[in-house]
């Protein structure tokens, strides 16, 4: 099929909720989506406007295929369950995480020992998680460990009590020292029991235990004992102290907050189990904030549908999305239980959640790239100019002059959003004296054009509105070159607002920020190139006009002067003392006072 019997297909489908899938020339399933109605939903992938992804989606489809569902909710849930089964290439699909870890006690075991495991099994263990990555739950033992002083070694219990001498981490303090003679598994029993209210977030429950019994051994008179528990009390304090907790915050609660920059968008996902952040996940895609605001609800859905276990009790989100009901069912079913969504507005709830936004944000600017950036703004000129060719090549002409004197034109050219300033050309205008900007546009683009081997631009920018670009459509009509042209409409700034036709047609550029950015950087750089080559010049002029004025300076000591020094420039930065070598005592000297009479 191509494009318009698709279209006609999307006109022929049922007003009914359903699952649709278009397949490339291979037969492969590239898009899969689900819809409320049908035939509207799939319509849409028809518009106009529809984004860059959409049209790269339908030039690939060939077929169109759909299934009727008795509901929507239905639709949705075959929607999750085709996309994981296909993973189709224009559907969001997320970086394959390869799953969260747990932390695994056996209690059953006379010496439990911590294990890191990657997914929970009906085994009678205890399980603890999950976190952000394996290096994130071993670094949980560590520190749970050291502030038990329980061990971390490789030794085997009971098996290798009293064998060989304690490890430095006994003698330092860091480790109480299960494999010592005599020691009981009473003890070791005690702290693992202890440990385990710190990988359930119990820490104040922890915390009250070690100070009743720090008070009871005092009471006692051991004070060795009371010291001992003293500095696992002031340990595991510490440990809590490098949780951020947010004790408001009840049951599992995720933040799933985003941000979108120009050209790439991410999300971050902060996890809470029981007030404390025990994982974090952060991802970013090539998608511009109007595509990113559409992907955000499937995004969403990919994220927690890809792994039920992960489904917490809340979902706090940076803005309300489509079809929230539908995907809080979808989720309270995979997750077991209610699970609720929502945007929070205030409070601890919206503190979390501008944390998660932050690291979305940071990560955009990670991983944008200026070449994204460039290649953006690009499209974006392409797009809004409806032109059926990429903007590749962009020249644009700039004139300056002061009063009509020392009137230049200036070309610069960008190729794929950048500046090639190799590429640059300036131009004396020779044709006319005075002032007349649209004469002098039309002598620099004829000079620039004239020879049939000139590379057109697939842009020609006009700086001064629709008579310039008129004018220079005009001109190079005459000698049978036809560009696409472009005049550039000034605020009251003088930065360019919009860009017109020479018919008149204004293109505004205010809701594209990567094509304003693009234009008014072409526009600067003609400015700027055209400003300075005209100050060079009427520099030249006023130090050439300064030495003719200066009696006894004819045309023979000005060329021996200008041999001498090679510029006027160099002749005015000239000392008294090298002018007075080369012209002598007197003749020397009034020229360099008549230089620098003004200085």
């Amino acid at each position: 099929m191509n494009e318009a019997e698709l279209r006609e297909k999307a006109l022929s489908l049922p007003m009914e909720p359903g699952v649709y899938f278009y397949r490339d020339a291979q037969g492969n399933i590239i898009y899969i989506g689900k819809a409320k109605l049908l035939k509207n939903r799939v319509s849409q992938y028809f518009h106009s406007n529809r984004s860059p992804k959409t049209e790269l989606m339908i030039r690939s489809a060939r077929s169109l295929e759909y299934t009727v569902t008795a509901d929507e909710f239905e639709a949705l849930v075959l929607e999750c369950t085709l996309i994981k089964q296909y993973k189709p290439r224009y559907n969001i699909l997320l970086k394959d995480d390869k799953g969260y870890p747990f932390i695994r006690v056996d209690k059953r075991q006379l010496y439990p020992r911590f294990e890191v495991v990657n997914k929970k099994s009906a085994d009678g263990a205890d399980y603890f998680g999950p976190y952000g990555g394996r290096g994130v739950a071993f670094g949980v033992i560590e520190a749970v460990s050291q502030a038990l002083t329980l061990p971390l070694c490789s030794r085997v219990f009971p098996r290798d009590v009293g064998k060989g001498r304690p490890c430095l981490h006994y003698q330092t303090g860091r480790c109480y020292g299960p494999c010592r003679e005599g020691q009981s598994a009473l003890k070791y029993r005690e702290l693992i029991d202890k440990a385990l209210y710190i990988l359930d977030n119990k820490y104040t429950e922890l915390m009250e235990d070690l100070q009743t019994e720090m008070e009871q051994a005092a009471e006692e008179l051991n004070f060795e004992k009371a010291a001992s528990i003293r500095d696992r009390y002031l340990a595991v304090s510490a440990l809590s102290e490098r949780q951020k907790v947010f004790t408001d915050l009840k049951g599992d609660v995720d933040a799933f907050g985003w941000h979108s920059g120009q050209v790439r968008s991410a999300f971050s996902v902060i996890s809470l189990h029981k007030g404390v952040i025990c994982r974090t996940r952060t991802e970013s895609f090539k998608l511009t904030p109007n595509e990113f605001r559409e992907a955000v609800p499937e995004l969403i859905k990919r994220f927690y549908t890809g792994s039920p276990d992960l489904i917490p009790d809340k979902i706090l989100l940076s803005s309300d999305i489509e079809e929230a009901e539908l995907t809080q069912r979808l989720f309270t079913q995979l997750h077991g239980k209610k699970c609720e969504l929502y945007s929070p507005r205030r409070g601890v709830p919206r503190k979390l959640l501008s944390m998660a936004e932050e690291n979305a944000r940071q990560e955009v600017e990670r991983t944008t790239q200026k070449t994204d950036l460039t290649a953006r703004s690009v499209e974006e000129l392409t797009r809004i100019c409806g032109s059926p060719e990429t903007l590749r090549v962009i020249e644009a002409f700039d004139i300056s002059n002061t009063s009509g004197d020392q009137c230049v034109a200036s070309m610069v050219r960008f190729v794929n959003g950048a500046p090639s300033k190799n590429a640059y050309r300036k131009f004396n205008i020779k044709s006319f004296t005075g002032q007349d900007d649209y004469r002098a546009m039309a002598e620099a683009v004829t000079r620039r054009y004239s020879s049939p081997e000139a590379e057109l631009p697939d842009l020609l920018l006009a700086d001064g509105g629709q008579g310039h670009a008129n004018a220079v459509r005009e001109t190079l009509a005459q000698i049978g070159r036809y560009p696409f042209i472009l005049g550039m409409v000034k605020d009251d700034r003088h930065r360019t607002r919009a860009l017109v036709t020479p018919d008149g047609e204004e293109i505004s550029l205010s809701a594209s920020p990567p094509a304003f950015s693009l234009v008014t950087a072409v526009q600067d750089e003609a400015h700027r190139f055209a400003i300075t080559f005209h100050r060079k010049k009427r520099s030249k002029k006023l130090i050439s006009s300064a030495l003719e004025s200066i009696p006894g300076i004819g045309p023979k000591r000005r060329a021996e002067l200008m041999r001498h020094f090679g510029s006027l420039k160099a002749i005015k930065a000239a000392s008294s003392d090298e002018l007075v070598s080369v012209l002598g005592a007197a003749t020397g000297q009034k020229v360099y006072e008549a230089l620098h009479s003004k200085d």
